[in-house]
């Protein structure tokens, strides 16, 4: 259930840092980080969690889909996601997972939602540099708003997070084009979980999520049950990940800005990519050369316990001046 991630980046400008005021760091400090305890069971019972989605922006028009876990503690759990002809079934019992799905790599619209849900939390990294703390009335709520950046290579992000006084939890997030809203939270194991969730990237509402948590007291027998046909993949017990051997690089171009595309795909056998899709929304004009680049890709392939592995992974192209 853990989705905590690391706010990263990558330098921070000397001056910057020192002409930080140390009290305000702190208090961000502190404001984060009961956001993060306060959204974080300490203990998790049997669950079962439902989402519902829509994604706004897809070329046909907004299309909806459907997420359930079932975890039952020290034994396993059961996942099904439904969009569009993506449909995956993954059941983990006792080192292995048994899968049946329609394609091997999520669409990026399920990622971002694995991202968002149950809710996207961060922590500062010690470069990141705070400006402020201010105060802000948002309905009959009080919020807590800082104003930070995050520094990457020569670029500088203005950031905002935004926490409910009150309860302390995590109402709004700005990092770089990300735009996230957390709403109607609700208790659950200790926790308080937003029941409703909006995001935005670069100011386009890209997904729309209601989610929903219960306790399972009485567990079907088949719950974790293999599904039809399953194919049955077991944990590695000495696994060597893949390593690159030619990742051509975009030619740079003559103006513009630089741009990170991010492309997910897998790794086979042979060490070559398949299965490419494009995760940003940066640039969308450059994604056939981005997936054409990959294709061009090679790696030592992975290996899991001495056999050769395909292995799912996350690959950026860096275009300058384009």
């Amino acid at each position: 259930m853990k989705a905590t991630l690391t706010l990263l980046v990558l330098l921070c400008a000397t001056s910057w840092c020192a002409a930080e005021d140390v009290r305000v760091r702190e208090e961000a400090v502190r404001l984060l980080e009961r956001a993060n305890a306060v959204s974080l069971a300490p203990n998790l019972p049997n669950l079962e969690r439902t989402v519902a989605f829509r994604v706004l922006d897809s070329a046909s028009g907004a299309q909806e889909g459907t997420f359930t876990r079932v975890v039952i503690q020290g034994t396993g759990r059961r996942e099904e996601t439904s969009f569009g002809d993506y449909h995956v079934i993954d059941v983990w019992t006792r080192g292995r997972l048994a899968t049946s799905r329609t394609r091997e790599v999520a669409p990026p619209e399920i990622h971002d939602l694995m991202r968002l849900t149950p809710i996207w939390l961060v922590r500062f990294d010690h470069e990141d540099v705070i400006h402020s703390i201010t105060d802000r009335q948002s309905g009959e709520r009080k919020l807590r708003c800082i104003q930070f950046d995050t520094v990457a290579g020569q670029r500088s992000n203005n950031n905002e997070l935004c926490v409910d006084a009150a309860n302390g939890t995590l109402v709004t997030m700005k990092v770089e084009q990300n735009y996230v809203e957390n709403s109607d939270f609700f208790p659950f194991a200790g926790a308080l979980i937003p029941a409703h969730i909006s995001y935005s990237y670069a100011g386009i509402p890209k997904l729309e999520i209601s989610q929903a948590m219960s306790v399972l007291t009485q567990v079907t027998p088949n719950v974790l049950a293999a599904p039809p046909n399953a194919e049955i993949r077991r944990t590695c017990k000495t696994y060597r990940r893949p390593l690159g051997v030619t990742m051509p690089q975009p030619k740079p171009g003559n103006g513009g800005g630089d741009y990170d595309i991010v492309v997910r795909g897998i790794i086979g056998e042979d060490g070559r990519v398949t299965d490419a899709v494009v995760q940003s929304y940066d640039r969308p004009d450059l994604n056939g050369e981005a997936l054409s680049l990959i294709q061009q890709w090679v790696f030592t392939p992975g290996m899991c316990d001495g056999h050769l592995n395909a292995t799912e992974a996350s690959f950026t192209l860096h275009f300058q001046a384009r």
